[in-house]
């Protein structure tokens, strides 16, 4: 019976599929990924349409006296408004680009320090956007904030 000797030819072949096998499980493995990434929404055309009243809204809420901040903190969310702010109608919208279920918007309802809290059992781990839109005396504002929450 004959001895398997490892040459230079088999080494090789097995350097060549251990790097074809690599490829194609990562190969694979992007096409998995494409699956469940939902980065864009389902109406996207007709938000865009809206976008010049969206940049409008930015515009308002840059020229604030005091700005609106996003805070994360080791309960959650804190959406700190300014103190002058007394009659306010809008909604916070949480958006989870991987994840289409997780999206929803909640009325903005701030207590008397002015703020509103969003506890973390809410919010998953990852990359969230954070969109105010509100109201005040009939003036329309806008703010957007990306966070990765841990």
């Amino acid at each position: 019976m004959a001895k398997f000797k490892l040459n230079w030819g088999w080494s090789m072949l097995l350097v060549y599929i251990t790097f074809m096998s690599i490829f194609l499980f990562y190969f694979w493995r992007s096409f998995k990924e494409l699956e469940t990434n939902e980065l864009v929404t389902d109406d996207y055309y007709e938000k865009e349409l809206v976008y010049g009243n969206v940049l409008a809204k930015k515009k308002n809420a840059d020229s604030m006296r005091l700005q609106v901040q996003i805070i994360q903190d080791t309960d959650g969310l804190r959406i700190q408004f300014p103190d002058y702010i007394k009659d306010i109608k809008g909604k916070i919208i949480l958006y989870k680009p991987d994840n289409s279920k997780l999206d929803r918007e909640i009325p903005i309802k701030i207590n008397d320090k002015f703020f509103q809290k969003i506890p973390k059992k809410e919010l998953i781990p990852g990359r969230w956007d954070i969109k105010l839109d509100w109201i005040i005396n009939d003036v329309p504002y806008f703010v957007e904030q990306k966070l990765n929450v841990k």
